[in-house]
């Protein structure tokens, strides 16, 4: 009977020992899932944020509203659930009906912070 109870116990131990590397392997997938994910969340709502500043150059310049050429303007963010969302619009020059806007972009989700700057032309609708 001893010699049962010494295998049983050298079984135990070594499957716990495996259960442990399974464990390991797993977590570092994991980690890169949640990478992967937290990264695609963040483009996600940097084109968001692009589409919502330049639809905003295309309804002031259709609307016929004075748009101040040069001028940062820092957008309202507050429907975004993230945060540390930030949009900034800056009209460079406005002629013909066509705005050639910069809009930079700015969003954070935990650790990781993705910022973006580029320059469009909108036409007017």
């Amino acid at each position: 009977m001893k010699r049962q109870e010494g295998f049983i116990l050298a079984f135990v131990i070594t499957a716990l020992a495996l259960v442990s590397v399974v464990l390991f392997v797993l977590a570092g997938g994991s980690n890169v899932m949640l990478f992967h994910a937290d990264t695609a969340y963040l483009r996600a709502v940097e084109r968001n944020l692009t589409a919502s500043g330049l639809a905003w150059v295309r309804e002031g310049v259709s609307g016929g509203r004075d748009l101040v050429v040069g001028q940062a303007v820092e957008l309202d963010t507050s429907g975004f659930s993230s945060p540390g969302v930030r949009l900034i619009v800056r009209i460079l020059a406005v002629q013909d009906g066509k705005a050639r806007v910069q809009v930079e972009t700015s969003c954070r989700k935990g650790r990781r912070t993705l910022n973006a700057s580029r320059s469009y032309a909108v036409p007017a609708l």
